[in-house]
């Protein structure tokens, strides 16, 4: 997973982004649902959350070169760690906790990067969130999209590496916003009411 995805890699490239998500299923939120989620304790989270992924993101990209280069891999799973277990916590705060899946974590970790990318699966409106059946071809689908995401970010950062301390600020900074977005998305989220739609058979033709 030290290179970026292609067709020769492509499988090893997905397999590793499923592992990163693995520890998410065991984590439990140590915040009880409240009728109202009370709004400063969500910024709190948020906040929290943002400058911790900064702080990571600007402290793995201080090295430069390759030994700078070498760090990209680990700075994304810390990152994407904490934003996965922001998402968690906020939808303990809304009572939600147990309908996060795989499908709306991905969402809130990714939607504001490529929406386009969950239009099979996710469908949102103004009060409420239905999620399709997911087989596995539609979810291999959705992550090998959200796999030219992430490879596109890791160009980013390749070159970030090379810029003694101002790549550090540039990365760092871009992480803190980016786990702001996801914070707004998750509360956007789990505000609303969330449905399954089990019309839909669960196979599709292959």
């Amino acid at each position: 997973m030290n290179e970026l995805p292609h067709k020769g890699n492509s499988n090893g490239f997905l397999e590793g982004l499923i592992e990163l998500f693995a520890g998410f299923e065991d984590y439990r939120s140590p915040y009880a649902p409240t009728i109202q989620p009370p709004e400063e304790l969500l910024k709190d989270l948020v906040q929290n959350a943002s400058f911790k992924s900064g702080l990571i993101s600007a402290t793995c990209s201080l090295p430069p070169g390759p030994l700078g280069i070498l760090s990209i891999l680990p700075e994304l799973l810390m990152v994407y760690r904490i934003q996965g277990y922001l998402i968690m916590d906020i939808a303990a705060l809304y009572g939600k906790e147990v309908q996060v899946t795989k499908e709306l974590l991905l969402y809130c970790l990714f939607k504001h990067g490529g929406a386009q990318v969950f239009r099979k699966i996710i469908e949102e409106s103004s009060f409420k969130i239905l999620i399709r059946p997911t087989t596995v071809r539609v979810f291999q689908s959705v992550l090998e999209k959200l796999g030219i995401m992430i490879s596109k970010s890791i160009i980013r950062k390749q070159f970030a590496r090379w810029v003694p301390i101002g790549g550090a600020v540039v990365t760092g900074t871009f992480a803190y916003y980016d786990t702001k977005r996801v914070g707004k998305t998750a509360m956007e989220l789990f505000s609303k009411e969330i449905h399954s739609d089990e019309i839909r058979d669960l196979l599709e033709t292959q």
